[in-house]
C-alpha cells in the first residue's frame, strides 16, 4: 500500500480527532455510488460534486475527507457527511455560496485552481535565519513538518541533513500548496489543514517550523492554534513559531502561563507531569525582519 496515503494513527479527524484510515477499494465504489445519488454533502452544505479515487475516513466512517491530486483535503469545511451532518441541515444553502465553495476548492471541472506564482511575503525570514533557527529543531524521529509558505528552498534547507520518517507541509491555501507540490521531495505529504484544527494525533510530531503569523489571527483562533499546537507536539518536540511583533501576540501569553503552572506543579507535586513541548516564538518586523539581537520571545521550561 501507497505509504503517501497510509497514515493510520498520525492522522485524525478535525472534529472527532479520531484515527483516520484509507478507504478500500470496495468502500469508494460504494460511497461514489451515494454521491452520485445525491445523498452525500460537504460540510458547509455544498453537494459533493466529484468522484473520490482516495480518501481518509473516520472508523464509524461519519466524516470523510478527499485525497485529490496528492492533498489531503483536511479543513472541517472539506469534510464530506450525510444531510443531517452539515453545518446547518435545516437552512438551504444559496446557489452562489455553493458556487463558492467549489471556486475555492477546485472541485468540478469549470473550477480549476492556479497555482499562484507570487512569492512576495511567503518568507518573511532570511535564508542564513530558517537555517540558525532550524538548528533548534530535532535532527531525525517520527514526523517533520513545515507549515506555510510559498518558499521552497526554506523547506529544504530545514529538511537537508535530518531523518525523519514522515514529512508535512501544510497550508490553509490551495493556491499555495499547488504552488510548491511539484517542487518538493515525492515522500511530503500535501495537507490542506487549519490551524485551529490541526489534524494530526496527540504527540505525533517532533519538529514543527511554520511561516504562518500566529498572531495575524483573532485572540480566540491563537488560542487554539497553541492549545493544537501543544497537543501535537511530542514532549520532547521542538516547534518555531513567528509573529509580527507590531500586532496583538496572545499565543505567547498562554505558554508563559503554562510555563509557570508547571514550574509550580514541579514544587509542590514533582511527581505530576505537564506536557509542555519546547515552542519558540520568533518577533518579525512589519517591514523587515527583526534584529538578531531580540531573539526568541519564550520557550518552554526544559
Amino acid at each position: 500500500m501507497n505509504g503517501k496515503l497510509y497514515m493510520e494513527g498520525l492522522m485524525v479527524c478535525p472534529f472527532t480527532k479520531k484515527s483516520l484510515r484509507l478507504m478500500t477499494e470496495k468502500e469508494l465504489i460504494s460511497f461514489n455510488a451515494q454521491i452520485k445519488h445525491g445523498d452525500l454533502f460537504f460540510y458547509p452544505g455544498a453537494p459533493v460534486n466529484i468522484e473520490l479515487k482516495a480518501a481518509l475516513v473516520t472508523a464509524n466512517q461519519t466524516y470523510v475527507y478527499p485525497i485529490i491530486d496528492n492533498i489531503r483535503y483536511l479543513q472541517r469545511k472539506t469534510a464530506i457527511v450525510s444531510k443531517n451532518r452539515t453545518d446547518n441541515h435545516l437552512r438551504r444553502v444559496p446557489q452562489d455560496e455553493i458556487d463558492l465553495f467549489y471556486k475555492t476548492y477546485g472541485l468540478g471541472v469549470d473550477n480549476s485552481i492556479e497555482k499562484s506564482s507570487k512569492k512576495l511575503n511567503s518568507n518573511p525570514i532570511s535564508q542564513e535565519k530558517v537555517t540558525q533557527l532550524g538548528r533548534l529543531l530535532p535532527k531525525g524521529g517520527e514526523c517533520f513538518m513545515s507549515v506555510v509558505t510559498h518558499d521552497v528552498d526554506s523547506i529544504h534547507n530545514l529538511t537537508y541533513g535530518r531523518s525523519f520518517k514522515h514529512y508535512f507541509h501544510m497550508d490553509f491555501s490551495l493556491p499555495r500548496l499547488l504552488a510548491v507540490k511539484d517542487e518538493l521531495p515525492n515522500e511530503t505529504i500535501l495537507v490542506l489543514g487549519d490551524v485551529d484544527h490541526l489534524p494530526f494525533s496527540d504527540s505525533a510530531v517532533e519538529a514543527l517550523f511554520s511561516f504562518d503569523y500566529i498572531n495575524n489571527y483573532d485572540k480566540e483562533v491563537q488560542s487554539l492554534a497553541y492549545e493544537e499546537l501543544k497537543r501535537c507536539l511530542k514532549p520532547d518536540g521542538v516547534s518555531i513559531m513567528l509573529y509580527d511583533n507590531s500586532k496583538p501576540m496572545h499565543a505567547s501569553g498562554q505558554l508563559k502561563a503554562d510555563q509557570r503552572s508547571k514550574k509550580a506543579l514541579g514544587v509542590i507535586a514533582p511527581w505530576k507531569k505537564i506536557k509542555l513541548p519546547n515552542i519558540f516564538f520568533y518577533p518579525i518586523n512589519k517591514e523587515h525582519e527583526t534584529p538578531d539581537g531580540i531573539g526568541l520571545l519564550s520557550q518552554s521550561i526544559a
